[in-house]
């Protein structure tokens, strides 16, 4: 709940500066000031993927929702499977490997989980947002 306060008395900070259209300015304002809470997930720092926010729970007896805002550059091929992380919790961890897709907008995500928790992501069609670096809000469900 302190997250979503924090968040929102961010976005309310930052109207003043952005532009019309240009979210980039925000965003990486958001990721200068705020970091995720890493006691279910650590971000893959090493290949360069910073986490704005992650968040994971239990949404029924076998299901699990898992929420990551990541960023990273453009540098990677981003059609190709990274690992963006890992579940740290073992009571949150599937059984069997998982891959789940999303959209944003017309994009669509593939984010696959393996029962040691790693998080791999890749755009699995459409094209990446012309900025740099990309920001990806990920929301799935998986089963455990």
């Amino acid at each position: 709940m302190l997250k979503i306060y924090f968040l929102v008395t961010m976005v309310l900070l930052s109207l003043g500066d952005l532009a019309a259209q240009d979210n980039s300015k925000f965003l990486a304002k958001a990721f200068e000031l705020a970091s995720a809470d890493s006691s279910y997930i650590a971000v893959n720092k090493r290949a360069g993927w910073q986490f704005l926010t992650s968040y994971l729970t239990p949404i029924k007896s076998d299901s699990v929702m898992i929420e990551m805002i990541v960023q990273h550059d453009k540098t990677i091929d981003w059609t190709q499977e990274q690992l963006v992380g890992r579940i740290k919790s073992i009571s949150m961890l599937p059984k069997i490997s998982q891959t789940v897709l999303f959209n944003l907008i017309e994009n669509v995500y593939q984010l696959r989980i393996e029962p040691n928790g790693k998080c791999y992501l890749r755009l699995a069609t459409g094209t990446l947002p012309d900025v740099d670096p990309v920001i990806i809000p990920i929301r799935a469900t998986y089963r455990r």
